[in-house]
């Protein structure tokens, strides 16, 4: 394994993890990332998407974890020269990926509130932001910004016709929800 001098790769307890997987630790000379040039590319290719993304939705850079966990999960399931004509998924698990759930990363959501939390009068989903896919579970990642947190969940419809960012602005006629 070939990585530069970060700290995260500095530990005895990293490099006795190795050890134990047979895995030969490389370092590269400080301020030298050329010669990392694989996981340098990426890195750019990676963070050129972030940056489109957040600027395609309207949300802030504080969103941009949640843009390259979008962009990763998607690059994973998308062809690519050096593997194709099959995924990284697949090679990983054997299993052909389904992308019938990708979304438009900054939609507006519509977040299901159970019955059981709402009475009859009140409204039966909270507005949120698509900002990706869930992690554990089949689902996504919304945005809730009158509850500044983001949850996880399959019930949810996305309307990807609609720009989350402008449409809770226009809604609320204010960039209070801290947006934009």
């Amino acid at each position: 394994m070939r990585s530069d001098n970060g700290l995260e790769f500095c530990h005895k307890e990293f490099e006795n993890f190795l050890t134990k997987l047979g895995i030969k630790m490389e370092r590269t000379s400080l301020y030298t990332p050329e010669q990392n040039g694989i996981a340098e590319k990426f890195n750019r290719t990676a963070m050129d998407g972030v940056r489109a993304m957040l600027h395609d939705s309207g949300l802030q850079p504080k969103f941009w974890a949640e843009a390259l966990l979008t962009f990763v999960h998607a690059k994973n399931r998308c062809e690519h020269k050096l593997t194709s004509p099959l995924t990284p998924i697949e090679i990983w698990s054997g299993f052909k990926p389904s992308v019938r759930h990708f979304r438009i990363f900054g939609s507006l959501a519509y977040v299901h509130i159970p019955k059981i939390k709402r009475n009859k009068l009140q409204p039966r989903a909270k507005l949120g932001i698509l900002v990706g896919y869930s992690l554990r579970t089949k689902g996504y990642r919304v945005f809730l910004p009158n509850e500044n947190k983001v949850i996880e969940t399959i019930h949810v419809y996305i309307d990807e016709s609609k720009n989350g960012v402008r449409s809770l602005v226009k809604i609320n006629n204010t960039s209070m929800l801290n947006l934009t």
